[in-house]
């Protein structure tokens, strides 16, 4: 109580919401092992048989990870966990925030040399054209699949999954919106902004940026910039993408 709901009160509604709930209605018992002939044993006596839950294994998992890697470049693992200046956050699903924000931290704190998530910006569901994402179902966009039909586009994908991302409750992906975020936003205002830009500044300076220029729009720059930055400090992703498309059209 002391750790989430007193000191992370910043954190995005979804996030608090559901871990205050899990915290207000008392904490139940929760198996870490399942009765499975694959994963990794439970290292106990009397346990044939068993194995970790994957989520119960899988945070414990970036750590070993990040050793592993620090043997490998010669570096030194413990200030990615250990030091207090460093800063764990965790890009999760919402299906995880009880995994990332009570179970791997109480993991953690009872070790006792471990830092702490600073946050854990969790998104919601992103779903396909009106249905739930399933890999089995192969109902999804398989992004060998992308690359091989949009060749040198994944900036684009980037965009229009940036600016619908569901940060704050389920969204949806469609071809339609992704055509409309490239075609209309990406090609129509940001990229005609700077076509234009460059056309008339070699048209009317010599291809030079003026030395001097008294603009209001200068000063709307530096507002932007600072909205935009804010945005993306407390991830805020889609936001900050829409800020930045918002002074383009002012250009």
């Amino acid at each position: 109580k002391e750790w989430i709901l007193e000191g992370h009160k910043e954190w995005k509604p979804n996030v608090y919401g559901q871990v205050k709930s899990w915290i207000d209605d008392e904490l139940k018992a929760r198996a870490v092992t399942r009765d499975l002939d694959w994963g990794i044993p439970v290292p106990l006596p009397h346990a044939e048989g068993k194995v970790l839950y994957v989520w119960f294994d899988a945070p414990i998992g970036y750590i070993s990870a990040t050793k592993e890697w620090a043997q490998r470049e010669g570096k030194d693992w413990r200030p990615y966990w250990q030091d207090p200046n460093t800063k764990l956050i965790h890009f999760i699903g919402k299906d995880n925030i009880v995994i990332h924000c009570i179970i791997f931290p109480s993991m953690l704190k009872a070790e006792g040399s471990f830092i702490l998530p600073e946050n854990v910006p969790a998104n919601e569901f992103l779903n396909l054209e009106g249905q739930k994402l399933s890999t089995s179902k192969n109902w999804a966009v398989w992004l060998h699949e992308y690359l091989t039909d949009f060749p040198d586009k994944q900036d684009a994908l980037r965009y229009a999954l940036t600016a619908n991302a569901p940060e704050t409750k389920d969204n949806d992906f469609t071809w339609k919106n992704f055509q409309d975020r490239n075609n209309s936003e990406l090609a129509g205002i940001l990229g005609n902004f700077i076509n234009r830009v460059f056309v008339l500044t070699h048209k009317y300076c010599d291809g030079q940026i003026p030395k001097s220029a008294d603009f209001e729009e200068l000063g709307t720059i530096n507002l932007y910039r600072e909205e935009i930055g804010t945005a993306i400090e407390q991830f805020r992703f889609r936001e900050g993408s829409q800020k930045l498309m918002d002074l383009a059209r002012k250009g």
